[in-house]
């Protein structure tokens, strides 16, 4: 074996093993193309055909990325992920200052509320995949009836909405002004914070807007909002399914948890999506998570001010 091979070898047994918790390479290091090629070969070697499969299109969509430059690129790369999932996709549009049906048959008036809820959501018959991009903009994709997923189908088809959702963001970023682009919606939010933030008594409703204008501030991963006996009760890019046993202690309150940190098999269902840090703070009362990549630490006393 020369020297490349066992090169590749030890990446390999680094990769594989950070993968399974047993080092931190990709909190030192973050993830590359080369590394994805690595882990294709090696479950190409020893997955079956149905699994490499879908891996293989993850690997696709991450190294499309570069080439993408239009909206309607990215719209035919949802299809492909879509379809390659079992979906049968009736139409895509992209809602940014107005709607626009890109491919098939889709009306803006049918599309969800999609807030809280995930990237995808059966309604009326259909399921609608959602791509977020910048300042509530996104693209939606219809699907005749229900998409059947297994466990690794959902998790491969979450990455890819993921890697697309950057791609967008990326596109958008070439045809505005992204200092002004940036510039607006923070002020916007911030705004939005403060004057909620001032009201004494906040309903369901503007608690929401409170969590959600707080997260698009800050580009949190998620946010989790919990009642008086710490149980969560509502989830803003966080699946709610797997929170029912997380248990939170007063020494876990208005600090930033890293992910190395955790031992408990709970509380690190957080780091499941990419949040490399979590920190459990009260907003108005009432406790919250918060997910990101990086310390939460100013965000923290940030909240504290309010």
């Amino acid at each position: 074996m020369g020297l490349l091979e066992k090169a590749k070898s030890y990446r390999e047994k680094l990769i594989l093993d950070s993968l399974s918790g047993n080092n931190n390479l990709f909190s030192i290091k973050p993830i590359t193309i080369e590394d994805l090629r690595i882990i294709k070969e090696y479950y190409e070697r020893n997955l079956s055909p149905s699994k490499f499969g879908l891996l293989s299109l993850l690997v696709k969509v991450a190294e499309d990325v570069k080439y993408f430059s239009s909206v309607e690129s990215i719209v035919s790369s949802l299809y492909t992920v879509v379809s390659r999932v079992g979906g049968d996709v009736e139409g895509i549009g992209y809602l940014s200052d107005k709607f626009d049906s890109i491919y098939g048959d889709i009306d803006e008036k049918e599309i969800p509320t999609f807030f809280g809820t995930g990237y995808y959501i059966v309604q009326n018959g259909n399921t609608y995949i959602k791509v977020s991009g910048e300042m509530s903009t996104f693209l939606v994709a219809k699907c005749r009836g229900e998409i059947k997923l297994d466990d690794d189908a959902d998790m491969v088809l979450k990455k890819c909405i993921d890697v697309l959702s950057v791609a967008l963001r990326l596109v958008q970023f070439k045809g505005i002004d992204i200092k002004n682009f940036y510039g607006f919606r923070n002020s916007f939010a911030l705004s939005e914070i403060q004057k909620l933030s001032k009201q004494e008594v906040l309903d369901d409703n503007k608690m929401f807007m409170l969590l959600y204008y707080t997260k698009e501030l800050f580009g949190l991963n998620f946010i989790i909002l919990f009642n008086n006996n710490l149980k969560p009760i509502l989830s803003i890019g966080f699946p709610m399914d797997i929170l029912e046993n997380i248990k939170i202690t007063s020494d876990m309150m208005n600090k930033n948890i890293n992910n190395m940190e955790v031992i408990d098999l709970e509380l690190s269902k957080l780091f499941s999506y990419g949040s490399y840090n979590i920190a459990f703070t009260k907003i108005k009362g009432k406790t919250i998570c918060m997910g990101a990549n990086y310390d939460l630490s100013l965000v923290l006393k940030y909240i504290e001010s309010l």
